[in-house]
């Protein structure tokens, strides 16, 4: 299973059930050629198999934030279920990130 899709500008990540530190880091690695394309500039991860998350996914979301902000990006987030969406919340993901999906 692929990871992530690039469609134009924008990188769609599809995060795993269970995002912890060492599935943080694998996705870390895993896109870092896709991010080192000037050209993305916006992120969207998808949370639609996901049902648990610590703050490695935190630092996932906030790092690849950064990496598309510098560059007048933006960072979204779909298929949020109510444990994530609570996790999200708290930690003020939703500053930085939209929720497509209400």
């Amino acid at each position: 299973m692929n990871i992530y899709e690039i469609m134009g500008d924008t990188i769609v990540i599809s995060l795993p059930k269970e995002v912890d530190d060492y599935r943080a880091s694998i996705i870390i690695e895993n896109t870092n050629k896709a991010f080192a394309d000037e050209r993305i500039r916006h992120v969207v991860f998808d949370f639609k198999e996901t049902c648990f998350m610590d703050s490695s996914g935190i630092g996932l979301i906030t790092r690849r934030f950064r990496d598309v902000y510098d560059r007048g990006g933006t960072a979204a987030v779909v298929n949020v279920n109510p444990r994530i969406d609570k996790i999200l919340l708290m930690s003020g993901i939703y500053k930085i990130a939209d929720k497509l999906d209400k």
